[in-house]
């Protein structure tokens, strides 16, 4: 299972590399020191540039922040994308293979939700969120919002396709992430999410458990809906 999915540790294409590493040090300040507690004069010390590059680059705190969201979705996003869309035929062609496109988009999932960045962002949403909740609601709006948006697309295809039978595409992609992360996490969790996974934890394992969750989706709601 892939581990490097859905954010960095190198630049980006098009992101200058200065720009990520300032970047890269408010992400890992936020998660230590607190939102609150950090200073743009404490992330120019820690890239290291000059106070005046981190205003030149973002101006403020906040802004700062939504960069650091921001670039994380493109990523996350190119990570549930990529590789392109898999074609739908309808079910006068070939059958389409549910549960082989679940597991294809579960895969991801896992990646994006076990990736450093993403394990750093959620560390700081739990322990900020109740005193700075603009930053959460950035998170849901931003990320979280997003993402459900293209689970529920998926779905949709393969619903319209003939491969499952979803009256709630909503209500089944809540199902689909609760599943795949909750095992992620359940399985990984050692206090803080790791990847790869802790020793005693590999990455057969963790497959073969996701694979599980998703073909219990898939028989689910291949079931004719009463």
């Amino acid at each position: 299972m892939p581990g490097n999915e859905g954010g960095p540790p190198r630049a980006r294409r098009g992101l200058p590399a200065k720009r990520e590493a300032i970047m890269e040090a408010a992400l890992d300040l936020f998660v230590r020191q607190g939102y609150a507690a950090t200073t743009l004069d404490d992330i120019a010390t820690a890239t290291p540039v000059s106070r005046q590059t981190v205003y030149n680059h973002f101006g403020d705190k906040e802004t700062l922040f939504r960069a650091v969201i921001d670039t994380h979705l493109n990523a996350t996003l190119e990570a549930l994308h990529a590789p392109a869309d898999q074609p739908v035929t309808g079910p006068a062609e070939r059958p389409v293979d549910a549960e082989s496109q679940l597991n294809d988009l579960a895969r991801r999932l896992t990646a994006i939700f076990l990736n450093p960045r993403t394990a750093s962002l959620r560390r700081l949403l739990q322990s900020e969120g109740p005193r700075q909740p603009h930053l959460l609601e950035l998170w849901r709006t931003r990320v979280a919002g997003p993402v459900w948006s293209e689970v529920i697309s998926q779905l949709t295809r393969l619903t319209h396709a003939g491969a499952l039978r979803i009256d709630d595409p909503v209500r089944a992609a809540s199902q689909f992430i609760v599943l795949v992360t909750g095992t992620a996490w359940q399985i990984t969790e050692v206090g803080v999410v790791l990847y790869p996974p802790p020793p005693g934890v590999d990455g057969e394992q963790l497959d073969t458990a996701v694979r599980s969750c998703v073909a219990l989706f898939v028989r689910g709601y291949r079931q004719t809906t009463p």
